[in-house]
């Protein structure tokens, strides 16, 4: 445990620590939002004024929007101090076709009939696929991954004005990953579902981003404290923290709502 500790004390010392904080606030929001609606699906049933209100709230959606855009942004961050973005952007990959192959799965046991368990496309694939594209433009100086940003820009219009009408989205998995989901006319959410535009813009938004405020891979905040480490072990831990919540979040609420 000591040895745990010191290792948590190193790393907080080492890494660029508003980043870390920034992210662990960002997940916390995740798991919060998360936690809701778990409480609402499993508990209350879909009854709840106000746990329906929020999930359909202008608040919810914006702050959503926000927070998702963010990630991917803290992401591009990532992707600039990383030595081996291809790695991570692979495991990453695999995690997530795991994730997609195993809800499948689960959604086919007759306990689970008539509940949202399948996970098609999740924000692990947009991460995955945008390290992975950014790594077929590592080489480009900041003024052409602007350039490269726009082009992904005027591909995401062109998705949302032809997503309803191009013959090729209606083919797995093009629908999946390419359905915009910023898109006030998608339809069909389907478990915890998100696009791959426009959040990928993002992450080379954040890369740019970096290499011109990071460039020397130091933190722009000197002064920390240590209020900020519980924070800051959450932003260190972000994948453990989102693949272990959604599991423990949907076996806690399944028995407890067995209850109910």
């Amino acid at each position: 445990m000591n040895k745990l500790f010191a290792r948590e004390n190193e790393m907080f010392d080492k890494r660029i620590h508003e980043i870390d904080f920034f992210r662990g606030i960002l997940i916390i929001l995740v798991v919060f939002d998360h936690l809701l609606w778990f409480i609402n699906f499993y508990i209350f049933h879909r009854t709840s004024d106000f746990l329906n209100w929020y999930w359909t709230s202008d608040l919810r959606m914006v702050v959503r929007q926000i927070v998702l855009m963010a990630f991917l942004f803290t992401c591009g961050i990532s992707c600039y101090l990383s030595k081996n973005n291809k790695r991570r952007g692979f495991l990453l990959l695999l995690l997530c076709v795991g994730i997609t192959i195993a809800t499948h799965l689960i959604q086919l046991m007759p306990m689970f009939e008539g509940r949202v368990i399948a996970i098609d496309f999740n924000i692990l694939g947009v991460i995955a696929i945008s390290i992975l594209l950014f790594c077929c433009f590592e080489k480009f100086n900041s003024k052409n991954l602007l350039l490269v940003s726009g082009g992904l820009m005027l591909f995401y219009f062109f998705l949302l004005v032809n997503s309803r009408l191009n013959p090729v989205m209606e083919y797995y998995p093009f629908r999946s990953i390419l359905s915009c989901d910023f898109n006030p006319v998608r339809e069909g959410y389907v478990g915890d579902y998100l696009s791959l535009f426009p959040y990928v813009i993002f992450l080379f938004l954040g890369v740019v981003f970096a290499r011109k405020f990071y460039a020397n891979k130091t933190s722009l905040i000197k002064k920390k404290g240590n209020w900020e480490k519980p924070i800051c072990f959450l932003g260190r831990h972000t994948l453990i923290i989102y693949v272990a919540h959604e599991i423990l979040f949907t076996i806690i609420f399944m028995l407890i709502g067995l209850a109910f």
